[in-house]
Order: structure tokens, then sequence, then C-alpha cells
């Protein structure tokens, strides 16, 4: 029975680790500087504390309740120093050390309160000082690692073995070095790879689909004149329909036109257009999963929000607190229910069903 529930929790990380390493993300090497973290100065500590919100009959806030706070501190240089994820559900936690030699990650050490996820990162740097390796060994001795090619200063390749688990990504730029597509192939041992697609417009990701024609996601981004509140939707669209029939069309163009930096739209036009063929296609575009962000005048993320789709409701929120090197704060952990309003109206104007 424990050998039983020690290959569970590790299956169960090795899902994590899978879904980090190959899911739609342009940023596929570690974060390690403030700006892999979308900070435009150094950063000291962020805290941030996550509150689950319920509601009466009435549709009124009947309660709010701290379920995880994460942390994360930096060094001098800006890196990453240490992270600690705190449930108070159930009373687990996953903590990570970071140390540095000569100015670059060395090594990742993970410890869990449940030990068997316990883990270890090193990392295997090439002569221009760019990560090539990512070894990984787990508490049982187990070893797996993921490799990372490079050509023209540009990751093109991923290669992972992770428990068995095979896989290649390639990673295709414009000429203008823009990352606009991933086609991600997992080995399937007596079966054949599982291929997925993944294209990206100014560093979001905006569709992904299995081959030939199937789990298709379409990521709209939308955000207000000032860029102080914006909206992260993704629609699941419906398999054999009029919309992904037209999107195949319309992402056939982007990938033609996308290596030569010749789009004739932005992120935002394109994200217009996905929520009005929302509006017009709402049987074969369904909502699947809404973020809501609100940020500070420097566009800093002070709190965000997962929206109970089914509910149309304020499920969760984030609140951030952001302490910089030079002494500045920025944001608050302690919950506001004048955002939770502002998050309600930005819920409201969006008009999901």
């Amino acid at each position: 029975m424990v050998h039983q529930i020690q290959n569970e929790m590790k299956n169960l990380i090795l899902f994590f680790l899978i879904v980090s390493y190959i899911s739609a993300d342009a940023q596929s090497l570690p974060d390690i500087s403030y700006r892999d973290y979308g900070y435009s100065k150094p950063l000291k500590k962020v805290t941030q504390l996550y509150y689950s919100i319920t509601y009466g009959n009435d549709g009124s806030v009947k309660n709010v309740e701290e379920v995880e706070k994460v942390t994360q501190t930096f060094n001098t240089d800006g890196n990453i120093e240490s992270y600690e994820n705190q449930s108070f559900l159930d009373e687990s936690w996953a903590k990570s050390k970071s140390p540095y030699k000569q100015g670059r990650l060395h090594k990742q050490v993970w410890t869990h309160s449940n030990p068997y996820l316990n883990r270890t990162y090193t990392y295997v740097y090439d002569k221009q000082s760019r990560i090539s390796e990512e070894k990984i060994r787990f508490k049982d001795g187990s070893k797996s690692h993921i490799k990372f090619r490079y050509k023209d200063s540009l990751l093109t390749e991923i290669e992972a073995d992770i428990d068995g688990t095979q896989s290649v990504t390639e990673r295709y730029y414009s000429a203008k070095g823009k990352l606009y597509k991933e086609i991600h192939r997992q080995k399937v041992p007596n079966e054949t790879d599982i291929v997925t697609h993944y294209f990206y417009l100014e560093d979001k990701e905006i569709l992904s689909f299995v081959e030939p024609q199937s789990y298709f996601y379409a990521t709209a981004y939308l955000k207000d004149a000032m860029g102080n509140h914006s909206v992260e939707i993704k629609f699941k669209l419906i398999e054999d329909s009029t919309a992904q029939d037209k999107l195949l069309k319309g992402i056939q163009r982007f990938d033609k036109e996308a290596p030569q930096d010749n789009l004739p739209f932005t992120l935002q036009a394109y994200s217009d257009q996905t929520l009005q063929a929302y509006e017009k296609n709402k049987k074969e575009l369904k909502p699947y999963r809404m973020v809501l962000y609100l940020r500070d005048k420097n566009n800093n993320i002070t709190a965000e929000a997962e929206v109970d789709l089914k509910a149309g409701k304020i499920a969760g929120i984030g609140f951030f607190k952001t302490e910089f090197a030079d002494g500045t704060t920025t944001g608050t952990t302690d919950f506001r229910h004048k955002k939770l309003h502002l998050f309600e109206a930005m819920l409201e104007q969006t008009k999901l069903p």
C-alpha cells in the first residue's frame, strides 16, 4: 500500500512537471529574473493571498475565506531566491530554495509537506551561459531531464524525458525574433504521437489544438483604455463546427504571415474579433476559463479574480503585495470589498452568459 501511494504521489508531481513544460507558455525556461515575472524593476518580495468567496441565496457575499498564501523572495541581483506555498484548507505546503553560483542558477531544491513530492533540479549551461539542461532527481532516486537547444540565440527545441514520458517541443520565430508557434509531440508507446499546436501573438497564446482537429481553445485578452483593468477568457470550440472551420482558415493565414511579421492585426484586435465571434456563435464557442486582473499605474498586478462561469460569479480573489528593492511597495494582501465590486463590474461588462 505504501509503495502504491508513493507511485500515485510521484505520478501526480510528474503530471504537473509535464504540464509546466509543455503547456502553452512562451516562457519555457525557468523563471529566474524579476523581468521573467513581468516586473520592470528589481523585487525584494511578492506576497499573494488568495480568498474563496461564497454567496447566499440572495446573491450577496456570505463568506470570505483565506485559502492559500504564496511568497516569493528575490536576492540583490533581482533573481528568485525562495518560494513558499501554503494551503490553509489542508495545511499542506511546498518550499523551494534557489542557490546561485557565479550569478547563475545552480539548483532548485523543493521540499513538501508530503515528502514523496520532494525533488531537486540542477542546471547545466552551454558556452554562451544559457541553460542547456535541467536535471531532475526525485526523493526515490529516479531521474528525469529536460534539454534546451538554441539557434541564433533563440530557444528552438525542448526535449524532455520525465519518468519515461518523452516529448519534443519545436518553437518557431518570425524574422524579427518573435515567437509565433510551438509544436509539441508527446511520445505514446505503441500509439501515434500526440501532437499539439500552439500559436502566439505578442507573447500570448491565442490558439491551441491537437492534431488533426480536436481540443480547440481560443484565448482573448481584453483591457480598458488605461490598461488598469484586463480580462483573459479562454474559449473551447465545439468540434466539427462552422466556427472551428473559420478559425482553421484564419490560423492558416496567420501561419503564413506571422513569419514575415506581416500580420494585419494586433493582439487587441484579434481579441476583439474573438469576442465578436463568440457573440455570434455562442453554441459553438464555450467559455472555458476566465480571469480578471487589476493593475496599478505602473502595470503591476494588485489583484486577480477567478470566475465561476456556471454561476456567473467571482469565485475567488488573489491580492498581491509587492515590495521592490528600492523600498517602495504596491498593493496589499488584505481583502478589499471595493476591488470585489470592481471585478463584478468587469464581469458584467463582458456580458458572458
